[in-house]
């Protein structure tokens, strides 16, 4: 029976491509919500899903720019605004929290307040909140220069990982570096990176990403499924989830959630994630991305976070779990074009041999063929198909809109500002 029996319908736009969106889009629409969604060269064919009510075309929402925000605040003002407005990738979680009031203006948020959020993409901030809640964090130091990382990396010790404080921008075309031995620091980073005014040097602990999806109010856990990645599409455990399954919940792992949540006073959906090795039970937290992801094994698994998410924004009381902990293990999630790309990458590299390639090849395929996927659903198949079909079909070819030029001639005055805000 659907959840919401209002008239109208509610309905609520995602910002973001990213293959999030496609659970939340189907778990909201079988709820009985309207979902709409904002398109770009990166949508994953999001605009073929039978789940969308509608759906509209935008410059691509790259780390730290704004070229999309006129059009989509235009379709929301023609539209006459929706109920809700959620973020489902980093990139549309960044652009709504810089706009925030804009966005507001427009519809509910499905994301938690400014100072939660704040909180969450400051690193730094969070790791010291860390520290004081006694949460498994390994050694770290905050950096500003390149001598200060070299510094830092001797002092904490090899192997260290260097990732980004507080710009959402890559690291030498990585999300993060991992980094055995003072010779690979010096050939990895050569130079300090500028767009980056400062980065965190951590001790590396070896072991699979665990991620933790949850649902909370007020600080109150309501739900939690722990997912460990088995694989991701960067060969050194880097990146995102290729392969991953829902494990039952590491104690150190749902102590750190729980303490988090409860000292955020967390409100909405969110990830936290955190590093875990296998043999030696060592472990470390590495960030909270506060918006929906892996949003496919999470609905899977039981957790029913992407209504909860509107529920929680529309101000209506979401009971939960009696055990937040209670969603069901032995999941199994894939995004199968990911491990496809990452072998072929290592295959045109030579560092894998044919035999090896036949192996991984067959891996994949018995993945592929038993395990839910990030993108396809028998029941909505018209996504990965555009996505497998993508270089055949060329499917921005008859399509202007895609071009940034065409937003640019129709919003000439919110370009100008924006252009004039990046010289600054």
């Amino acid at each position: 029976m659907s959840r919401f029996e209002t008239r109208p319908a509610p309905s609520v736009l995602l910002v973001g491509d990213a293959r999030m969106a496609f659970p939340v889009a189907k778990a909201l629409d079988r709820a009985g919500v309207r979902v709409f969604a904002g398109v770009s060269v990166s949508s994953n064919y999001l605009e073929w899903s039978r789940h969308l009510a509608g759906s509209f075309r935008h410059p691509p929402l790259e780390p730290g720019t704004d070229e999309a925000l006129p059009v989509i605040l235009d379709w929301l003002d023609h539209r006459g605004g929706v109920t809700a407005i959620q973020p489902v990738s980093e990139a549309g979680s960044r652009l709504m929290s810089r706009h925030r009031s804009a966005f507001q203006a427009r519809g509910r948020l499905i994301m938690p307040d400014a100072v939660t959020v704040a909180a969450c993409m400051d690193k730094t901030g969070l790791f010291r909140l860390c520290e004081r809640l006694d949460v498994a964090l390994a050694p770290f130091r905050r950096v500003a220069s390149l001598a200060e990382a070299r510094g830092a990396a001797r002092a904490l010790g090899f192997p260290v990982i260097v990732k980004p404080s507080v710009v959402d921008a890559e690291l030498f075309g990585r999300k993060a570096l991992i980094v055995p031995d003072e010779p690979t620091l010096a050939a990895r980073m050569p130079a300090w990176p500028e767009i980056h005014p400062e980065l965190i040097v951590q001790r590396y602990v070896t072991g699979p990403r665990h991620s933790v999806i949850f649902s909370a109010d007020r600080g109150r856990l309501l739900g939690a499924v722990e997912i460990r990645a088995a694989r991701t599409h960067e060969h050194d455990g880097t990146g995102y989830t290729t392969y991953g399954v829902t494990v039952r919940p590491t104690p150190r792992v749902r102590e750190g959630v729980e303490r988090l949540v409860e000292a955020l006073d967390y409100s909405s959906t969110g990830c936290a994630q955190f590093v875990v090795c296998p043999r030696s039970g060592d472990l470390t937290f590495m960030e909270i991305n506060p918006r929906v992801s892996l949003a496919r094994i999470a609905e899977h698994a039981g957790l029913r976070h992407s209504v909860w998410g509107l529920e929680l924004a529309l101000g209506r009381r979401v009971e939960g779990w009696a055990d937040p902990w209670s969603a069901r293990t032995g999941v199994r999630y894939v995004w199968t074009k990911g491990d496809l790309n990452l072998l072929m990458k290592r295959v045109g590299d030579g560092v894998v041999g044919p035999g090896e390639a036949a192996r991984k090849l067959v891996e994949i395929g018995v993945d592929a063929a038993t395990c839910i996927h990030a993108i396809f659903d028998p029941l909505d198949p018209a996504p990965a198909l555009g996505v497998y079909a993508n270089r055949w079909i060329k499917r921005y070819r008859d399509h202007p809109e895609y071009d940034p030029a065409w937003a640019r001639d129709r919003f000439p005055e919110a370009f100008a500002a924006v252009d004039a805000r990046r010289a600054a």
